[in-house]
């Protein structure tokens, strides 16, 4: 490791992400640029280190690049708890809406299974219409 910080392998390495990840979120500016070393290495302050694992975080909690760009724009800075809890807030209610439309999903298919359970053997075997929930026409 280097005096004064960390080179990206091993910053990647200490965040369980990959350097293509870190050059990323520097290229957008989630992370501020790092110094160099004389050869020329990134070499990533802990600062920079905290920042990282915050932006990782953030983004496993399900936040876009966009939240992030927004939660971090500089004159937010006072306002980070409030925006994050606008957004988990946000992120619930997409959440609840999308399980609200599986559960609706998911009656109808258990709908359409058991009526097709159902079907009288008699049918022809190659009879869909009940799994369709509509009267026969097959005969």
């Amino acid at each position: 490791m280097p005096q004064n910080g960390f080179h990206i392998g091993q910053l990647a390495k200490r965040l369980a992400t990959s350097t293509k990840t870190l050059r990323f979120y520097e290229s957008i500016g989630l992370l501020r640029p790092p110094g160099r070393s004389a050869s020329d290495y990134r070499i990533y302050d802990h600062a920079t280190m905290a920042r990282a694992q915050l932006v990782i975080d953030l983004r496993r909690m399900g936040l876009t690049i966009g939240d992030l760009q927004e939660l971090f724009r500089p004159e937010n800075a006072d306002q980070m708890r409030s925006r994050l809890l606008g957004l988990i807030d946000e992120k619930l209610r997409e959440m609840y809406m999308q399980l609200g439309v599986l559960q609706g999903r998911t009656d109808d298919l258990s709908a359409r299974h058991a009526a097709l359970l159902a079907t009288p053997r008699s049918r022809a075997p190659g009879c869909v219409c009940d799994a369709l929930l509509r009267p026969c026409r097959c005969a």
